[in-house]
């Protein structure tokens, strides 16, 4: 698990608060025990981080993308120190969890063409446009998954169908993600296990 650790990169966090998920560093490892830097976290966010507290990290490595769930050891202002994890789960491609999305989604060139957003993975997205796109041309296109994580990529619509939506002509589309940063790429796989993870708590209650 260690060599997992020290050969990974572009780790992020979660804490129970999805909003102050943030960038980490690794500072050291050893069999016990994880120390990481968060170098762009607030003093806000930081608060979200307390000893005791369970965390979720996301990172890559040559697998593809890795995931663990560990508790935090001790904090010193954006350092925290972590439990070594016994195990990971590796993330493959297929396994991208496609989650509802109502998120704001914005295309640089094509202002207020989107109506409404239906679900999302870290593969693509499905949408409602009051324009029809075009397929295999790529588009720029920001998706806020949060205050302050917004994701910027292409988008290449792969399937588009043209519906009826309150009584207008719009366009079903479904896209796949292009030219996306290995970052949030993982930032996307975290939004979809948050996700699915709060689904699975209101249906257990």
């Amino acid at each position: 698990m260690q060599n997992v650790i020290e050969n990974g990169k572009d780790f992020r966090i979660i804490p129970e608060k999805f909003e102050s998920s943030t960038i980490c560093d690794i500072i050291n490892s050893n069999k016990s025990s994880i120390t990481l830097k968060l170098p762009i976290a607030t003093p806000d966010e930081l608060s979200d981080y307390s000893k005791g507290n369970d965390v979720e990290i996301f990172g890559s490595n040559n697998e593809g993308l890795v995931y663990f769930v560990t508790q935090i050891l001790d904090k010193n202002e954006n350092e925290i120190t972590v439990k070594m994890p016994s195990d990971y789960k590796n993330i493959q491609r297929r396994e991208y969890s496609r989650v509802t999305f109502t998120g704001k989604l914005d295309f640089s060139d094509f202002p207020n063409s989107v109506i409404k957003t239906e679900d999302i993975s870290a593969g693509g997205l499905k949408f409602i446009s009051n324009i029809p796109f075009e397929e295999h041309l790529e588009y720029n296109i920001n998706i806020d998954l949060s205050n302050n994580l917004t994701i910027k990529c292409t988008i290449q619509p792969i399937r588009i169908q043209q519906i009826d939506y309150k009584g207008e002509k719009a366009y079903s589309i479904s896209g796949k993600f292009k030219n996306i940063e290995s970052i949030d790429r993982i930032a996307l796989v975290q939004y979809s296990f948050r996700s699915l993870t709060e689904a699975e708590n209101i249906g257990n209650h």
